[in-house]
């Protein structure tokens, strides 16, 4: 008899991304100027604090992060496997074409400030920031799975609206970014184009996606 893990997939990628994210910001932490101004700058254990959350989390996320392997393991297995690799795929593509867009226009700045100082710190900073990306967008993929799976079902096509849905919201960067790339002066139609790509990627999963 097989028990069911209590534990729902997604949690452990989700903690160990947050917890790298949060490590990062204490290295990092003129990014917290936008939503918290000051509240940490002088404060030397409010950034002691982050580390120490971040490291749980990891820890954590660690610990437990047989339960995400398994889950994807058996969605890798199925016919329509390659799928349920978007999120960490769009990632993957988000990052990369940031990167590209910016080394190759000056007129092109990062508006997000977290984003834009690990860029500027270089790979000690940008490597432990991608592997939390990627374990976040993996991670949400898992979590809202299962979320579907309760709103409407383990038998529903439907179950699988949630997970699409967050894809097509991790689809805005990366063809936004496209465009930019195609088209660098491309302004406002860079937005659009992202738009676009929000719109069309998840149905395009859904209709992909084997039924029940």
């Amino acid at each position: 008899m097989v028990v069911e893990s209590r534990i729902p997939p997604g949690a452990s990628l989700l903690l160990m991304g947050s917890g790298l994210y949060w490590i990062l910001s204490s290295e990092l932490i003129s990014s917290f100027t936008v939503l918290t101004p000051g509240q940490f700058q002088t404060d030397a254990l409010g950034t002691l604090f982050i580390t120490v959350v971040g490291i749980i989390c990891t820890a954590v996320g660690l610990w437990i992060v047989h339960v995400d392997f398994d889950e994807l393991r058996n969605l890798f297995s199925r016919r329509d496997g390659w799928i349920f690799t978007v999120p960490v795929g769009l990632a993957a593509a988000d990052v990369y074409l940031t990167l590209i867009v910016l080394s190759t226009s000056s007129q092109i700045v990062e508006l997000n400030p977290f984003v834009s100082s690990a860029i500027g710190i270089g790979a000690a900073a940008l490597v432990p920031f991608i592997v939390s990306y990627l374990a976040l967008s993996q991670g949400l993929g898992l979590f809202m799975l299962r979320i579907g799976s309760y709103l409407f079902g383990p038998l529903k096509s439907y179950r699988y609206l949630p997970f699409v849905s967050i894809c097509g919201a991790a689809a805005f960067g990366p063809t936004s970014n496209l465009a930019l790339l195609i088209y660098p002066t491309a302004g406002l139609v860079a937005y659009l184009m992202g738009a676009l790509g929000c719109v069309m990627l998840p149905m395009f999963l859904f209709t992909k996606i084997k039924k029940p």
